[in-house]
Parts: structure tokens; C-alpha cells; sequence
């Protein structure tokens, strides 16, 4: 049931942030062509990358969240990884592109028409990312995403950005045209930053990462805690997109009977699920 209502949120997320992303980018489009600056195409390239990466997202998650079959008996979680490796690739793309096109200007500036418009944009652009992120991270802490927080990453970015290109119109406005290509050279900075970051995550899900140190750190002192278990070794855990993969094996009397000792392991297996809903336990039982 709860995998169930997580793959829901996730969905509606991934359809949010794709809305959100074309609205902005119509809107940017416009104050661009009356402005001509290179701040707002700074941000009107950033909203067309976000566009790519949101709508690869919406399709690599609804292919992840596929249950298990023959072919994938562990499930299609690792798509999450894919998309966050090629949305990595759509940013670094875009900061190159928006590097390029401010180089001149950073040499030449010159002043910006139709300012007033470009604030108007910016600041609804901001107001705009602002809810989404907001729901955005609500949803990856409900259902541990990947793709969700890559987005909303990326998204926290823009909200920085937009910000900075209100100060540059602004500044615009009192004829220190220098900063507007100054800003677009930041926000390159910033999106190089992000994509290193989604890069290195998604390095984590395909390279079979185990779950961070205090999650481990929670199943030992589960495992522990259980009256019966004599000891346990070989505990191997894995982050697969939204799932968690642990096994490990417990030490238990040898002369007590196997309902008993099932038992016992059973009901730790549920205690771990209830505080991992989206892992797969397994449990070894090694007499003693």
C-alpha cells in the first residue's frame, strides 16, 4: 500500500515540475526577446534544460516504479540512477552553452531593454519555483527519490538564480550593465556545481552503494536489541533508487526449534520494515 501511494506522489511531482518548467520557459521567452539580456537567457536556457531533464525524470520513473518481473527480479529501480546521470549531462550542457554566449559580454556590455518587464517575470519565476521546490522536497522526504531531489536540487538553484537576475536588471536599470553578464557567468557556475552533485548520486544507485552509515547504524541496533539473536555478521545493505535491499546473517540457539528460531526472525524482519518501508529484508539463520 505504501509503495503504492509513493509511486503516486512521485508522479504528480515529476507531472509539477514538467508544468512548472513550461510556463517559466514561455514566460522567460518573452521577457527575453524585450530585453535582450543576458541574465534572463541565462535562466531561459536553464528552464529549457529543466524541461529535457523533468520530462526524461517523468519517463525513467514511471519505468522504475514497474514491479519486478523475470527478466528484473530486483525491479527497474536503477532507471532513477539513468536519469539523474543524463540530467547531469543536460546541465553541464546548458552552463556551457550560456558560457559561450556571455563571454562577449562580459567584455562589451551594454544596457537592457524593457526592464520593467524582465523584473515582472523574474520575481513570478521565483514565486513559481519556490511552491514547487517546496513540494518537491516534501515528496522526496515521503518517498526517498532520487529523481525527486535531484529535481528539486536543481530547482533550489534556480530560486538563487532568479533572485540574482532581479538584482541585475535592477542594477540595470541604474546603468551598471556589467553585472547583467556577471550574473549569467554565476549561474553557469551554479548549474556546473548542481550537475557534479546529481552526477556523484547517481554514481551511488549504479554502482550498488550501500544505504548511508545511519540507517546502518539503525538496523545493527535493531538487530541487537532482539532478545534470542546470540550475534550477526555479514549484514550487506543496498540503495537502489526508492529501495533498499538488506541482508544478514544472526546467530540463534541451535537446540531450539525452527518455528521458534522463525519467530524470532520474523518478527525483527517486520520491525525493520516498519522502519525501512521500501526494503527488501533477508535474513540467514546460522545455529550456535
Amino acid at each position: 500500500m505504501a509503495q503504492i501511494q509513493n509511486a503516486h506522489l512521485i508522479r504528480r511531482a515529476a507531472m509539477a515540475s514538467i508544468a512548472t518548467a513550461l510556463i517559466l520557459l514561455v514566460a522567460k521567452t518573452f521577457a527575453w526577446a524585450a530585453s535582450d539580456s543576458a541574465s534572463i537567457l541565462s535562466s531561459l536556457l536553464d528552464s529549457l534544460m529543466d524541461i529535457t531533464a523533468s520530462v526524461v525524470n517523468f519517463f525513467a520513473i514511471r519505468y522504475a516504479l514497474t514491479p519486478a518481473d523475470d527478466d528484473h527480479p530486483f525491479g527497474h529501480t536503477k532507471a532513477e540512477g539513468l536519469a539523474a546521470l543524463l540530467q547531469s549531462g543536460f546541465i553541464l550542457g546548458s552552463a556551457g552553452m550560456l558560457l559561450l554566449h556571455v563571454s562577449e559580454r562580459l567584455i562589451n556590455p551594454r544596457p537592457i531593454d524593457d526592464v520593467g518587464l524582465g523584473i515582472g517575470v523574474m520575481a513570478f519565476s521565483t514565486i513559481a519555483t519556490i511552491t514547487l521546490v517546496m513540494y518537491q522536497r516534501w515528496v522526496a522526504a515521503r518517498t526517498s527519490s532520487l529523481a525527486i531531489k535531484a529535481d528539486s536540487a536543481h530547482y533550489l538553484g534556480d530560486i538563487l538564480t532568479s533572485a540574482a537576475v532581479v538584482l541585475a536588471l535592477i542594477a540595470s536599470k541604474m546603468e551598471v550593465y556589467w553585472l547583467d553578464p556577471l550574473v549569467a557567468v554565476l549561474i553557469a557556475v551554479v548549474l556546473i556545481w548542481s550537475a557534479v552533485g546529481i552526477l556523484r548520486e547517481s554514481f551511488r544507485i549504479l554502482m550498488d552503494s550501500a544505504m548511508a552509515e545511519e540507517d546502518e547504524k539503525t538496523i545493527i541496533d535493531m538487530i541487537t536489541a532482539t532478545q534470542g539473536i546470540h550475534g550477526f555478521h555479514d549484514l550487506r545493505t543496498r540503495q537502489s533508487g526508492v529501495l533498499q535491499f538488506i541482508q544478514f546473517h544472526i546467530d540463534m540457539n541451535g537446540q531450539q526449534s525452527l518455528r521458534q528460531a522463525h519467530d524470532i526472525g520474523d518478527a525483527l524482519e517486520h520491525r525493520i520494515r516498519d522502519r525501512f518501508p521500501q526494503a527488501e529484508v533477508i535474513v540467514h539463520y546460522d545455529p550456535v
